[in-house]
């Protein structure tokens, strides 16, 4: 799949813990190929989620590709237990604390042949993503303060940013996605989309509506253009 293409990601973080199995099952809409799974540590931010034994758990119970958000202090510690759970992408905050670095943390994912992906907070400016732009697969800006779903996507904080990775991955010649993420609807996914995002993941969106299909289509058609 190209940088362009459109692309919808459950975040299971919105689904019913209580019965992951299915909702495992209901992500599994012909328009979904990505899972979507942030890990929190409680210090990077203000909650607690799951760690590398859900990310296993979901490798044996799903087709789907998993793209793993760690929103942790040192990722490139706890590095390995995520990559042997299975994870296809892995995504670090440049705004976290490393025991090395993040460019060597980048490296080490694309080292065991997975993608790599680097993350940008709403406040935080573009210019900290700059120098490894070359190095990722993937730059997920995030729409809204990180931590909690059900947030109200942050246009004007987020948008020009977006703007800004698209122009200078075109500019450079540069081939990363440009990922989502946080209230993220359909009538916010196309704000995104014209931005320049090509993937945008969907929580409280996909899994709160009962009627899983119909919603998936909802959303995949938002960004249909």
């Amino acid at each position: 799949m190209d940088c362009h293409t459109p692309l919808v990601l459950p975040s299971l973080l919105a689904a019913d813990f209580a019965n992951i199995a299915s909702e495992l099952k209901r992500a599994e809409t012909p328009e979904v190929k990505w899972l979507h799974l942030d890990v929190m540590d409680g210090n990077f931010v203000d909650n607690i989620s799951f760690g590398p034994a859900m990310i296993e758990a979901v490798r044996k119970n799903s087709p789907l590709f998993l793209d793993v958000h760690l929103m942790i202090h040192r990722a490139d510690h706890y590095l390995d237990r995520f990559i042997k759970a299975g994870a296809g992408n892995i995504s670090i905050h440049v705004e976290a604390n490393y025991d090395t670095s993040v460019e060597s943390t980048l490296k080490r994912i694309k080292a065991a042949g997975i993608s790599a992906g680097l993350v940008l907070n709403p406040h935080t400016p573009f210019e900290a993503v700059v120098p490894y732009l070359h190095l990722i697969d993937l730059l997920l800006v995030m729409t809204v303060v990180p931590g909690f779903g059900g947030q109200p996507f942050m246009e004007k904080e987020t948008m020009p940013k977006l703007t800004a990775a698209r122009d200078y991955r075109e500019a450079h010649g540069l081939k990363f996605h440009l990922q989502v993420d946080g209230g993220i609807y359909v009538n916010t996914a196309p704000i995104a989309r014209k931005h320049g995002a090509n993937l945008f993941v969907c929580g409280t969106s996909f899994f709160g509506p009962k009627n899983t299909p119909q919603t998936s289509k909802d959303l995949a058609a938002s960004v249909a253009f």
